[in-house]
């Protein structure tokens, strides 16, 4: 006789029909395996109904909603991560190609080395020539403007200019690291 069906109905807590009740009172009564696990399992069940209930220690509930609040703040602190992350590479990789289609533009319109040395030379030498006419154009100018202005608005100018750089500092600062009060 199998014992499948009927190991299963001893220890399940559904009820049972009047019907497989029956059938399980007889198997037991004729198996003597079935017959030890039937007591066994009530000796278990008695055993758990005897214990005591276990009362949590005290502030365990505090405490476990304090490590819930950090186990937030850690995974929200995370996923910030990785969304920076995940911005830092899509933003590099597009630059990258973007790199990539300008320096491919670059040499598809160089020829030889040579040329790519007189056109760098070129560059450089355009460079220099605009940083010198801005020397002679400027230099005058400013020469002009410390002697012209007097030196009292200078001061004012300066004090002004440090006093919005501390501003927007502070400003930056409230908008970027704002204050969170946490209950």
């Amino acid at each position: 006789m199998g014992h499948k069906p009927f190991e299963s109905w001893l220890v399940s807590e559904e009820h049972l029909s009047p019907d497989e009740e029956q059938r399980l009172h007889e198997h037991i009564e004729s198996c003597k395996s079935c017959r030890q696990l039937s007591t066994s399992w009530r000796d278990v069940q008695g055993f758990f109904q005897e214990l005591p209930m276990e009362q949590p220690s005290a502030g365990f509930t505090n405490r476990w909603q304090a490590r819930l609040v950090d186990l937030s703040a850690q995974e929200s602190e995370q996923r910030e991560k990785r969304v920076s992350w995940v911005f830092f590479a899509i933003t590099a990789g597009a630059a990258l190609f973007a790199l990539s289609l300008l320096v491919s533009q670059f040499f598809s319109s160089v020829q030889t080395p040579i040329q790519l040395f007189i056109t760098g030379a070129t560059l450089i030498a355009g460079f220099l020539s605009l940083a010198s006419a801005m020397q002679v154009a400027f230099i005058p100018f400013i020469e002009v403007l410390i002697v012209s202005v007097p030196i009292t608005w200078w001061f004012i100018l300066a004090f002004t200019a440090c006093l919005v750089t501390l501003v927007l500092t502070f400003s930056a600062r409230t908008i970027l690291f704002p204050r969170r009060v946490s209950v």
